[in-house]
């Protein structure tokens, strides 16, 4: 049977234990009837298993590799049979630059730390580890098993600076700098030197990712390669390496969040990628037992991510004889009908919004003392989530994007907490403004880097911490925030909120050009991201709504769905997603039901439509259409989970 490419998949499932030195009975329960009962279960597009994680160890007899311990039967060779059997591409987890037994046999590969020490479990990029290891193993998972593609795990997040001797030299020779340390032999990690040893690094994984992916497509003609979180949250650049699609795991706990902001950067790289689910909530620490999501949590996370076009895996573990539960496999039923039953609608769909949140490498990587950024980003993400809370759409715009034609599309652009803007990037945000857009800034330092355009506001160089209270309408808004202080020197500006009690500007809004600049004082997104507050959300979205931004969708019932709007073969899909209840994910681990919201109304600007159903189901909805204002209104009964909106013109 001819199998697709694993690029081509909208749903899959992902199984792992990461082997080790326990593992001395690899394949002693794993049995073909266990593998077809899984595929007839869930009916993937591909499968994912275990063949080496973090330790090193691989869970199949390798002869290119590091073996595990002891083998009954050949697992691996068991999922490849079945696999083919059905058509579905098999697909290898793979650990790559973390590999701790490949340090263990040629401590030569470790990056060395700051203080000189020997990394026991990250590989340099610099080194011989990809040339002997990674890409003959791929080679022969490929080419002696019929291996489809591999998801490299551990692999961009997982790289750390090399201060190894040898490439401190490469770099000072290359860029013509020296990398001093002080009396105590510490780098200071604010000078030009170290940051640029740091874009150094990041380079280099760029090489090591673009060599390994090349030589094995050289090797193995089709076999399909993705860098787990590679041109992602992490490395918010464009694809600069020949990878084949993208991928990454969102967190297991408060999932739903995570996936909203991930989802919204992934897809605007322009090339195939999926999500990961966790089927199980964890915490990464020896007191976190694994708890089971069930079906109901795992559909609202996989709304989240195929609502704008991408794929969705789920991953469960597999045993440490790479066995797998069964009983959990079973429970995902229910998962894949429901993201099957919205595929021919939203596979490959592509999302648009006239609203986005600013999240910029320039500014990640002059901030973090990582090469990339796992964490960090929370006022990016606490933007994302406000906006949403709110009922608005929105997309993620990155650096590469701040052009005439990227940014085409928005109305709005919001800049939150920004640290460090590049010169160029502050030129095209101003000239955004002059044409008519909007900018929202936040935080002491993003809006002192536009004090000279602030138009009469004069602003301290530092934030302090306090508790905060601002005045809105009759209601106070409450917070714990980083504020800069700001002295009012003219009237150019107006004030929209002041902090209490007093009239110190805590909100100002400034014209310039064709368009409008409203700085806010203090760090809102990354306040909310930690502690959501529907006074602030109401506040920021009625602020919002006074700039004179017309949304393609307005919903004006109780805030607890989810808004994001796509075009597929020139039809309309607005897509709901329920989030009763995402406020208590983080501390809950596991819920078994999403409570429905009824009546809802929306009002969307759009051409005379030829058609208006909700999906999936092929239900014809009642609704009027006011030709003057271009405003359709449709009323729709229950959302349980997700629905669909199809408008065809």
């Amino acid at each position: 049977m001819k199998m697709n490419k694993r690029s081509q998949g909208f749903f899959g499932l992902h199984f792992d234990f990461h082997a080790g030195p326990d593992c001395v009975e690899v394949g002693k329960t794993v049995t073909e009837e266990m593998i077809r009962d899984i595929i007839t279960t869930c009916r993937p597009d591909y499968i994912q298993c275990d063949c080496k994680g973090h330790p090193g160890y691989s869970s199949y007899p390798t002869k290119a590799g590091n073996p595990a311990p002891g083998f009954v039967k050949d697992q691996l060779a068991m999922w490849r049979k079945v696999t083919a059997e059905f058509g579905i591409p098999l697909v290898m987890h793979y650990s790559g630059v973390w590999d701790a037994r490949a340090i263990e046999l040629h401590p030569e590969w470790a990056a060395i730390g700051a203080d000189g020490e020997r990394n026991t479990k990250n590989t340099s990029t610099f080194k011989g580890y990809a040339d002997r290891l990674l890409i003959p193993q791929l080679v022969e998972l490929a080419n002696e098993y019929g291996v489809d593609a591999a998801w490299i795990d551990g692999d961009c997040w997982a790289t750390v600076p090399d201060f190894d001797a040898s490439v401190i030299a490469s770099f000072e020779q290359k860029h013509n700098v020296t990398l001093t340390r002080d009396v105590a032999g510490h780098y200071d990690t604010r000078s030009p030197a170290y940051r640029l040893f740091l874009d150094f690094c990041r380079q280099q994984f760029f090489n090591y990712l673009s060599h390994y992916v090349d030589e094995v497509h050289r090797q193995a003609p089709g076999f399909e390669i993705a860098s787990n979180w590679a041109f992602s949250s992490h490395i918010p650049r464009p694809v600069c390496a020949n990878v084949d699609f993208l991928s990454g795991d969102f967190s297991p706990v408060d999932s739903y969040n995570s996936a909203r902001f991930e989802a919204r950067v992934l897809c605007e790289q322009n090339m195939s990628w999926d999500l990961m689910a966790w089927g199980f909530y964890h915490e990464f620490s020896d007191a976190s037992p694994y708890s089971v999501k069930s079906a109901e949590a795992l559909c609202r996370e996989a709304a989240s991510v195929i609502s704008l076009g991408g794929g969705i895996q789920v991953y469960n573990l597999q045993n440490r004889d790479g066995s797998v539960r069964l009983w959990e496999v079973r429970e995902l039923a229910n998962v894949a009908r429901f993201v099957r039953e919205r595929e021919p609608f939203l596979k490959g769909a592509k999302p648009f919004s006239n609203i986005g949140v600013y999240y910029s490498d320039h500014d990640m990587r002059n901030r973090s003392d990582s090469l990339f950024f796992s964490g960090g980003h929370d006022a990016a993400k606490g933007a994302v989530r406000l906006l949403l809370d709110a009922s608005r759409t929105c997309g993620v715009v990155m650096d590469f994007m701040l052009t005439p034609d990227g940014l085409k599309d928005k109305d709005l652009l919001i800049l939150p907490e920004l640290q460090h803007i590049h010169a160029d990037h502050k030129t095209a945000l101003l000239q955004f403004v002059d044409n008519g857009g909007i900018l929202i800034l936040t935080g002491g330092a993003c809006c002192k880097t536009f004090e000279d355009v602030l138009e009469g506001v004069t602003l301290s160089a530092e934030c302090v911490p306090r508790k905060i209270a601002i005045a809105d309408n009759n209601r106070f808004v409450n917070q714990y925030a980083h504020i800069a202080d700001a002295v009012r020197n003219n009237n150019k500006s107006e004030i929209l909120k002041t902090f209490m009690p007093g009239d110190t500007p805590a909100i100002v809004k400034t014209r310039r050009g064709k368009g409008t600049i409203v700085a806010i004082f203090y760090d809102l997104f990354n306040v909310y991201c930690r502690a959501p507050d529907f006074y602030v959300r109401t506040m920021i979205a009625n602020i919002i709504d006074n700039l004179g931004i017309k949304n393609c969708v307005t919903y004006k019932d109780p805030k607890c769905v989810d808004i994001a709007t796509a075009r597929k073969n020139g039809k309309l899909l607005i897509s709901l997603t329920n989030t009763n209840g995402i406020y208590t994910e983080s501390r809950l681990r596991a819920y078994d039901e999403i409570v429905p919201v009824s009546d809802l109304e929306l009002c969307i600007q759009t051409d005379p439509p030829a058609s208006v159903t909700l999906q999936p189901g092929d239900q014809a909805l009642t609704h009027n259409y006011d030709a003057t204002t271009r405003t359709l209104t449709v009323r729709i009964p229950r959302l349980h989970i997700h629905t669909m909106v199809v408008i065809e013109a």
